[in-house]
């Protein structure tokens, strides 16, 4: 089976009980060395120990002289020893209670007194004659008096026994342990994954239509997978809201194309009809009637070129493209136009209260069409003669949500803040109106392209619709927000715009 296809679990509880393994191996093979370390160097102060009452012992047994148990007390049971004097005989005998405690005897090495080729007084193991199971440990001293050299072998047969039980032991154990921490491993590394279980079944549910779905973030704040399955759920509200954006955008794209599409099929439908009446009646018309088609042809012309023109001009506006930046005097644009609303409505009665000596950096002809488009707002969506109020001033941060106690709904999704850097003025330019007002449900949509409140699309009803679009973009364009507030229907509407002066700026450019 490859690695790669095992699922995340299996490869963590192979990697942990593969870590656990090694672990206790290491750690058994340490213990073991120790234990064997510790057991030959107590045989071998054994050996060292004993050797003074073997050589005695073996001194005696080779005169013929009985020898008593007592006198190699010290010697444990199967050990093996040998007498070699100084001209070169040897006496080797074992040490038991009974011939059935001497085991096969130790081959030991052949040594000459006068030039051993063995190092004295230095432990070191042999193995049996006959049996290559049993080893011993042997030393080799000197009797610096005599010359004669004394070789103890003692039998290995208990270390070996110990260190066989300890093997065995150690296997058991370790087997145990493995088995019983690679279960509670398991258990534990599904319990830590049981969260990214729970974040599989929330992907499915939401690849299944679910966008509702999030991950539950109720557990510890600071696991990794806690902080995993918070991400997700951003992203996930990212992208849904996304999502809604692309198909709010997709919508008013088609709705925009729709009424595009409408708004010039009028002027062209015209404008067919009457090219195609002056070419199938040539020659019958009176002077009246062709002047009279072609003027309408040439209204018609000039009012597609308008809503090109619009169109236009909204689509360099989308594209962010700077505008001109000279100063301009709001003020006496303000007060210009609403001395030409006067003459073309003198019954209307316009309430203005405009400061003095306002300048903004702008585009002054862009800021024109905003406050002309406001005007023409007024007069289209209002009565001739029922009064209006215009206002031009300073305001301070905190007014920038309201109008008078109502909440202002601006044209940016973004919302509208005081920049932190630099120092600021805020201006506001207001048109309150006496008109129909409109329902706060729709006052979001007053500035989409081609949104008018009448279901009708004459153009006596209030144009085609892309005033307040151009407004807003304007408005936007100029680091400014374009808003809208009304009380409700029958309580008219205020239009309205806040303009941010960088007031280092304006006083350079001035």
């Amino acid at each position: 089976m490859q690695w790669k296809k095992l699922s995340l679990k299996a490869r963590l509880v192979i990697a942990v009980t593969s870590l656990l393994f090694i672990g206790m191996v290491i750690a058994d093979i340490a213990t073991y060395s120790a234990l064997k370390s510790f057991l030959i160097t107590k045989l071998d102060q054994q050996l060292s120990a004993s050797v003074a009452p073997a050589s005695r012992s073996l001194a005696r047994a080779m005169l013929g002289e009985s020898v008593s148990q007592a006198e190699f007390a010290f010697v444990p049971f199967g050990s093996y020893g040998e007498l070699i004097t100084s001209n070169g005989s040897s006496f080797v005998a074992a040490f038991v209670q009974d011939p059935s405690q001497a085991g096969s005897p130790p081959a030991l090495p052949t040594i000459n007194p006068k030039g051993t080729n063995i190092a004295l007084e230095t432990p070191f193991n042999v193995s049996s004659t006959s049996d290559p199971s049993l080893h011993y440990r042997v030393i080799a001293v000197k009797n610096a008096t005599t010359g004669a050299i004394t070789v103890l072998a003692i039998p290995l047969t208990g270390v070996s026994a110990t260190l066989g039980r300890l093997v065995i032991i150690e296997i058991l154990v370790s087997l145990f342990v493995l088995i019983v921490l690679a279960g509670l491993g398991s258990y534990l590394v599904s319990l830590g994954l049981r969260p990214l279980d729970k974040m599989a079944q929330t992907a499915n549910e939401i690849s299944e239509g679910n966008l509702s779905a999030r991950v539950d973030t109720s557990g510890n704040q600071a696991t990794e997978v806690s902080r995993l399955a918070k991400a997700l759920n951003y992203m996930l509200s990212q992208l849904i809201t996304a999502l809604e954006r692309r198909g709010q955008s997709e919508a008013k794209l088609r709705r925009f194309v729709a009424d595009a599409s409408h708004e010039l099929r009028t002027p062209l439908t015209s404008i067919r009809g009457y090219a195609e009446l002056v070419r199938q009646r040539s020659g019958m018309l009176d002077e009246s009637e062709t002047k009279r088609a072609m003027e309408r042809i040439e209204s018609e012309s000039i009012r597609m070129g308008s809503l090109v023109e619009d169109l236009l001009l909204l689509a360099r506006l989308d594209q962010n493209r700077p505008v001109e930046k000279l100063p301009v005097d709001l003020s006496e644009i303000a007060n210009d136009l609403i001395e030409d609303l006067r003459t073309i409505e003198p019954c209307r009665d316009i309430q203005a209260k405009i400061e003095d000596d306002i300048w903004v950096i702008g585009d002054k002809n862009r800021i024109i069409q905003v406050v002309s488009n406001l005007f023409s707002n007024l007069r289209f969506h209002t009565p001739e003669c029922s009064p209006a109020k215009v206002a031009l001033s300073h305001i301070d941060s905190s007014q920038l949500p309201e109008f008078e106690g109502l909440d202002v709904v601006r044209a940016d999704d973004e919302g509208f803040t005081t920049p932190t850097d630099g120092k600021y003025e805020i201006v506001r330019f207001t048109l309150t109106d006496s008109g129909p007002g409109i329902e706060k449900a729709t006052l979001k949509n007053v500035f989409e392209r081609f949104y008018r409140t009448e279901t009708s699309r004459s153009r006596d009803s209030g144009g085609t619709g892309l005033g307040l679009s151009l407004v807003a973009s304007i408005i936007r364009a100029h680091g400014g927000s374009a808003w809208v507030t009304s009380a409700g229907t029958s309580k008219g509407t205020t239009f309205g715009f806040d303009l941010f002066i960088d007031v280092s700026e304006a006083d350079d450019a001035i």
